[in-house]
């Protein structure tokens, strides 16, 4: 039984935001959900789908959303009748100088005669309690309501969980193979530097230089074997780093990872999607639309207060001085009836909860504007970045191409005894320079391209 529902019905905010993006994407398609295939990396969605089985923080977000559909529950038992059941025996010795005996007497009980009162009782009951609040008012049914946008945002939080995760995972992922590569350009840096140093110490014997260059050689050579501890220290973090995102021990993964392995290639477009689909995309979006929605129905919940609340109440079964009788039709016994409960003052309490619950509401609102603003920002921003980071890696490479060229010339010409072997060692160090560089564009592309993606809210759906 159930009347009308006091307080405001929740309605959605309206979806203001633009389909078309400022920055020009590669593609109005939508976005891919499991965009990690795009790199077509074996190992990265291997590791991607374990984080999505075996994350702890995913599996904690997991926990917290059985726990808010059992608060639901919680909330929904009330539109039900409670029933409950009583079965007791008791045995009781009553005080001559106590009340009971007390009534007995002719001068008490106002009787001709004394009422014969055992002093030693027994009482068996088998008795059945129910009873049943009617939500008129519509109470329960914004608790419930509220309960359920609390179950939406538990989902939404887990989604961003995923998203989060998979977008670090991925990071570190690049930035470990990218380490791995610049450890290799070092060492042959390390490896050039020892052959450009033999090459002056000999011409230093014959009297061709002197030995500020052998010096400087040596202190460049040195210079870059100091650069491979850090290095290998950074390497050891992004595996174990990749090992706790996956819920295994941080030394689980050594054997796999400590192989090299290049950078995964770019995808050769990307699928950016609407600009008004992050509305539905982004689960920090719907954590905060949810949020509302819950806001939204404790104004109702409030409102609810200040109407009475109707009831019914019953009990009745077997009750008896002897369990051999209890169980026959004269130890039937029962009672029901209602009850109105209507506040009439409780010194502004409910006003005040109501003033709460619609402040709390403005709040979420705000959040929730707030919230589709810095969605816009992060993903315009990602937008740009990775557009810019394209064509300055597109530069990049153009110089790496002609900067190979230029090192095969110089080699043709020391051949022809046009210059000397320094010049071939001075134009390789060169080249290993600009290759470094070239690593550097190739590794923020893609971090930025996995911001792009995060930004996008995509890899949740993908679940």
């Amino acid at each position: 039984m159930t009347g009308c529902a006091v307080g405001p019905n929740y309605k959605p905010p309206e979806n203001t935001v633009s389909e078309h993006w400022v920055t020009e994407g590669d593609s109005s398609e939508p976005v891919q959900n499991d965009w990690w295939e795009s790199f077509h990396d074996p190992l990265l969605s291997k590791y991607i789908h374990e984080a999505r089985q075996h994350n702890n923080d995913v599996l904690t977000a997991m926990s917290n959303i059985l726990q808010a559909r059992a608060l639901r529950q919680i909330e929904a038992s009330a539109f039900y009748p409670q029933l409950s059941a009583l079965v007791n025996a008791t045995k009781t010795y009553f005080s001559k100088n106590g009340p009971v005996f007390s009534l007995s007497t002719p001068e008490t009980s106002g009787l001709p005669y004394a009422v014969q009162v055992p002093q030693i009782q027994n009482l068996f009951n088998f008795l059945f309690d129910a009873s049943w609040e009617i939500d008129i008012f519509g109470k329960t049914r914004r608790k419930v309501q509220a309960a359920e946008a609390v179950i939406g945002r538990t989902i939404a939080q887990k989604d961003d969980i995923l998203i989060s995760v998979f977008a670090e995972l991925a990071r570190t992922y690049m930035e470990l193979c990218a380490v791995r590569e610049r450890k290799e350009i070092i060492k042959e840096n390390i490896s050039l530097l020892e052959s450009k140093s033999c090459l002056i110490r000999l011409q230093y014997r014959l009297g061709y230089v002197n030995r500020i260059d052998d010096e400087s050689v040596q202190a460049a050579a040195f210079a870059e074997r100091a650069k491979l501890p850090p290095l290998e220290s950074e390497m050891y973090h992004h595996i174990y780093t990749i090992s706790v995102l996956i819920g295994k021990p941080p030394e689980a993964l050594l054997e796999e990872l400590l192989l090299y392995k290049p950078l995964p290639p770019l995808p050769e477009k990307v699928a950016v999607g609407l600009r008004s689909d992050l509305l539905r995309r982004r689960p920090d979006i719907r954590k905060a639309e949810r949020e509302l929605a819950g806001a939204t129905a404790q104004i109702g919940v409030a409102i609810a207060q200040f109407f009475p609340t109707f009831s019914l109440t019953g009990d009745g079964g077997l009750q008896s001085l002897s369990i051999g009788s209890l169980f026959s039709p004269k130890s039937l016994t029962y009672a029901f009836g209602g009850g109105l409960n209507a506040p009439i003052f409780q010194g502004w309490q409910y006003l005040g909860n109501l003033h709460a619950r619609r402040a709390e509401e403005a709040a979420k609102f705000t959040a929730y504007a707030g919230t589709v603003l810095q969605a816009l920002q992060e993903a315009e921003s990602a937008l740009m970045a990775y557009n810019k980071d394209l064509k300055s890696l597109s530069d990049t490479q153009l110089e790496t191409k002609h900067q190979k060229e230029a090192t095969y010339l110089v080699g043709e010409r020391n051949i022809k005894g046009l210059v000397s072997a320094l010049e071939v060692f001075n134009a390789k160090l060169q080249l290993s320079g600009v290759q470094l560089s070239l690593l550097d564009h190739e590794l923020k592309t893609r971090i930025d391209l996995i911001s792009l993606y995060k930004a996008l809210g995509g890899g949740w759906q993908s679940s």
